[in-house]
């Protein structure tokens, strides 16, 4: 009697040490985690070609901002991997001093120091706003034709600020610091 409950304890020990085997075998069948290609940190200064919130205002208007940069990446393993300028213009259907925007895009153009040029488009940049200050959460991808980063998909948080909301000539200019994660 003692012989058959060994050997049935050590049978069910040994399936019991499969499971882990077979649970992660089932756990790579999955897709893959994205790979980061870089991190990139982009500081721009922009204008208003409207201001905002004029005239003490607080009413959504339709108005673009063209902003100049920096933009500094690091590849996964922290190392250095571009460094450049870039120029964009982001879309506005309905900005304003203080509330939500879900609608803005835009189009960034990276000139690499190298001489090199990737352009990031941004499908989706959603902005809670108050008195100037933002908070920005932004998707899209970098187009297939780049030269750094092609197809890649981008993912970026980060925050502007601006003065003149609340005074007669309003909002018009602000900072910005994103933060974007490339990956693929």
């Amino acid at each position: 009697m003692k012989t058959a409950v060994r050997g049935a304890l050590l049978a069910a020990a040994s399936l019991l040490a499969a499971v882990p085997l077979l649970a992660g075998g089932s756990a790579h069948a999955g897709p893959a985690e994205p790979t980061t290609d870089a991190t990139c940190v982009l500081n721009a200064h922009g204008l208003f070609a409207t201001a905002v919130g004029a005239g003490g205002t607080n009413l959504p208007v339709g108005d673009t901002l063209a902003m100049t940069g920096t933009v500094s990446c690091v590849d996964a393993a922290g190392a250095s991997a571009a460094t450049g300028t870039f120029e964009r213009t982001v879309t506005m259907p309905a900005t304003e001093c203080t509330g939500d925007e879900h609608g803005d895009t835009s189009t960034t153009t990276v000139n690499w120091a190298d001489g090199a040029v990737s352009t990031f488009r941004f499908d989706t940049i959603d902005v809670v706003k108050v008195n100037g200050t933002a908070s920005l959460a932004v998707t899209g991808a970098v187009t297939a034709d780049s030269a750094r980063f092609a197809g890649d998909t981008v993912n970026a948080l980060g925050t502007s600020t601006g003065t003149g909301c609340g005074t007669p000539a309003g909002e018009t200019a602000v900072d910005s610091t994103l933060v974007l994660r490339l990956t693929h």
